[in-house]
């Protein structure tokens, strides 16, 4: 008897999910990050930016696009609102919004928020809040990294906010804001749509100028195997890339397995193997690193080409 995926409960790089789940807390809406987050659909697939750095989700889909996505799917009205010139800080705009209820804010530089004891240490990594009020003294958030209450000068969100160094960023000051349901969805009628929206991602041209998919890990692959991988890369993955992967394949394992057990079952396969790779680079075994790492590339490859001949009715 194979075993059922145990929900992970804890804490995790779930900004964006916490911060929506938050958002719709507002209006007496109580959603698990746990299902947001399989709905943005930001945990399907890998690339392998420029800059070295692997990243297992779609080069297609940002975290501050798969939010609209999940609200979409799961009944929401909302405003999402940016900027096309970074001249014009909507500040007083903000303040407007507020008013009537809280805003998700992000990309940020997690660099500027310094209310965070490692904000100097996380120049160019990017984090969604919530905001809920502002005034003279600045603007107070919810940070899902562990921060609730806090207060941010209006200088210092204005430095977040631009998020020069985020380069998934696109316009400046992103927010969104006002949700309203508009439309009762059960079960079957959220996994239909999410599908459908999975399918389109993998549909989706994908950014030829860096590698994605099973490619992009099986091209890092061989640069570990040449000695080529630096310490920032390693940093990444061991603190962020790999155990977030793991909290994400087990929910996405979870979100399937109300409708299709071979899904399911690639994801939660998915989940062991970002544990294995973890413990394989801390311990520095390059062997098992490598192996594993090779397991990933074809499940993600098993999982897209499921996803490809789903038949949704």
């Amino acid at each position: 008897m194979k075993k059922q995926p145990i929900p992970y409960v804890g804490s995790g790089a779930y900004c964006y999910s916490n911060s929506t789940a938050m958002l719709l807390a507002s209006i007496g809406e109580i959603i698990s990050p746990n299902l947001i987050e399989p709905l943005t659909g930001v945990g399907l697939g890998a690339t392998l930016e420029k800059s070295g750095l692997l990243f297992f989700s779609h080069s297609n889909l940002s975290p501050d696009l798969g939010i609209g996505n999940a609200l979409d799917i799961l009944g929401f009205s909302y405003q999402s609102k940016f900027n096309q010139t970074k001249s014009k800080f909507p500040i007083e705009e903000l303040k407007r919004a507020l008013v009537n209820g809280p805003a998700i804010l992000g990309p940020l530089d997690m660099g500027y928020l310094t209310y965070n004891p490692n904000h100097k240490f996380l120049k160019g990594v990017d984090h969604f809040v919530l905001a809920y009020d502002i005034n003279a003294d600045g603007i107070f958030l919810h940070d899902p990294a562990g921060f609730p209450c806090v207060r941010l000068s209006i200088k210092d969100l204005k430095n977040a906010w631009t998020a020069d160094s985020i380069s998934y960023r696109q316009g400046y000051y992103r927010y969104i804001t006002s949700i309203k349901r508009i439309a009762d969805r059960d079960e079957k009628d959220i996994y239909r749509a999410t599908l459908k929206f999975f399918k389109q991602i993998y549909k989706q041209e994908k950014n030829v100028s860096i590698l994605n998919g099973a490619e992009a890990i099986l091209h890092f692959v061989k640069e570990i195997k040449k000695g080529e991988i630096s310490e920032a890369q390693k940093n990444h993955l061991i603190f962020f890339a790999f155990p977030l992967g793991a909290k994400r394949a087990l929910d996405f394992s979870i979100f399937f397995s109300f409708g299709d057990k071979t899904l399911s079952e690639l994801k939660y396969q998915q989940a062991i193997f970002f544990g294995e790779v973890q413990v394989a680079a801390m311990d520095n075994n390059l062997s098992t690193l490598t192996t594993v790492l090779n397991e990933l590339a074809e499940n993600e490859r098993n999982i897209e080409k499921m996803v490809m001949e789903l038949k949704i009715k």
